[in-house]
């Protein structure tokens, strides 16, 4: 294994004790992971942050949504440093949003104080995914108490109940994903 797929890994899957289960709204049943354990994830492998990793608010923006909702959006770029020539990485974007002001039917409008920090922590959450921090969980190979399926048994329950057109295309197009990765 690579030195990158070693890192990524090793951020692959948060404790347990980092993890919620979401019982209401549009993520029920999903998981929420504890943002504390980001940080702590990145200081372990990366060290402390603004030394051996950073992230710079690149820009703060609204934009309207339905029922007079507004939305608060962030983009965040993670950097981390090369611990031999202490040189930055490029940066690692990411995209997130809340709601700054909420709609309720029956309490009409609310707004949010901490909008902007919760589209903050969402995009700092997309960038760290692409350095692998919880991708178990994102990719829904661990739930916090046992890991679900193996990549292998995900392909053939998705073979399984894919029509038989689409599992032509999709075996075709592995194929060839496997022989240009050789």
């Amino acid at each position: 294994m690579n030195a990158a797929m070693e890192i990524y890994k090793s951020l692959s899957q948060p404790p347990a004790t980092a993890l919620r289960q979401i019982t209401a709204g549009n993520l029920k049943g999903k998981t929420d992971i504890n943002p504390q354990w980001r940080y702590e994830a990145m200081t372990e492998k990366f060290g402390l942050v603004g030394i051996g990793w950073k992230y710079e608010i690149q820009k703060l923006w609204t934009e309207n949504g339905a029922k007079s909702e507004v939305l608060a959006f962030a983009q965040v770029a993670v950097f981390i440093r090369n611990a031999d020539t202490k040189e930055w990485s490029d940066p690692i974007v990411g995209i997130g949003g809340s709601k700054l002001v909420n709609a309720f039917n029956a309490a009409g409008l609310q707004s949010n104080d901490e909008g902007y920090k919760m589209a903050v922590t969402d995009a700092f959450s997309t960038s760290l995914k692409m350095l692998g921090v919880a991708a178990d969980i994102y990719a829904g190979r661990w739930d916090g108490s046992k890991y679900k399926d193996t990549p292998q048994e995900q392909q053939e329950s998705q073979l399984r109940t894919t029509p038989a057109i689409a599992r032509t295309v999709q075996t075709s197009h592995n194929r060839k994903d496997r022989q240009l990765h050789r």
